[in-house]
């Protein structure tokens, strides 16, 4: 017998008691229809409830079956690397790529790197269903095609363009504007202690983080080193036939007996 069938089954028992109940006249034997009503209504709940989730449990094999059955998606689409590093040396221009996150996993033959005169195409096929493009044509100066390389490591590849000639890039393509690299002041001319310190000045002003660093560790060098000085003087007054300037320190012949 069906659920179905059991739960009708009991439901017609309820219904008669619930008559049964109803026509007699004695308490006593309406009492025990009452408790006998209250087991079969129990009953009734029960199997309801079974129902209900043997109905829920095939509604979700249903779902599952169709998932697996439907395809899984494959497509990927084709993303511009837009950040990227570079940096130089003599002979080569290096760019460094990061952040692809599996790169050094793939196959050989999906990381692929053209070279031309003036210009490199990087592409990296499928990695996490995104297929990468890094192109550039219009370099500062034109390299050795037939000499440039690629590495792939484990979340970047690094690409090495060949210089045709040892100059230095100012910048990584002709439509970059070159950095402008401001002249220092002419400390020649500073003639005096203030003139100095006002082209030292302007040199911190003008600079760059760098700069600005390397003076500041200068200055301070110069404080301690001009204290100290100063401390040994004090101490050296003492001896009025020592000579000490901030470099040298000059001592008097020993006396002779």
């Amino acid at each position: 017998m069906t659920l179905d069938e059991q739960i009708q089954e009991v439901s017609n028992d309820v219904e008669e008691l619930k008559r049964l109940i109803n026509e007699t006249s004695r308490s006593r034997i309406k009492q025990l229809l009452e408790v006998q009503q209250q087991k079969l209504e129990k009953e009734l709940g029960q199997l309801k409830e079974k129902l209900q989730k043997e109905q829920q449990q095939v509604t979700v094999q249903a779902a599952e079956k169709t998932a697996n059955t439907l395809p899984i998606s494959t497509h990927s689409y084709t993303k511009d690397i837009t950040v990227y590093a570079w940096d130089q040396s003599d002979k080569f221009v290096k760019v460094y790529v990061q952040n692809l996150d599996g790169v050094g996993d793939l196959p050989k033959d999906q990381v692929e790197c053209s070279f031309e005169k003036n210009g490199f195409h990087l592409q990296i096929q499928k990695l996490k269903n995104i297929n990468y493009s890094l192109k550039k044509t219009h370099l500062r100066h034109d390299i050795k095609p037939e000499e440039s390389t690629f590495r792939v490591k484990k979340d970047m590849v690094i690409v090495s363009l060949r210089k045709v000639e040892s100059t230095n890039w100012e910048s990584f393509l002709k439509e970059e504007k070159p950095a402008v690299l401001k002249s220092l002041p002419n400390l020649s001319k500073a003639k005096d202690n203030e003139s100095f310190m006002n082209a030292v000045e302007e040199m911190y002003e003008n600079g760059d983080d760098d700069t600005k660093r390397a003076i500041a560790k200068a200055w301070t060098q110069s404080r301690e080193k001009a204290n100290a000085f100063s401390q040994k003087q004090e101490e050296d007054s003492k001896n009025p036939d020592i000579i000490r300037t901030p470099d040298f320190t000059f001592y008097p012949p020993p006396k002779k007996n």
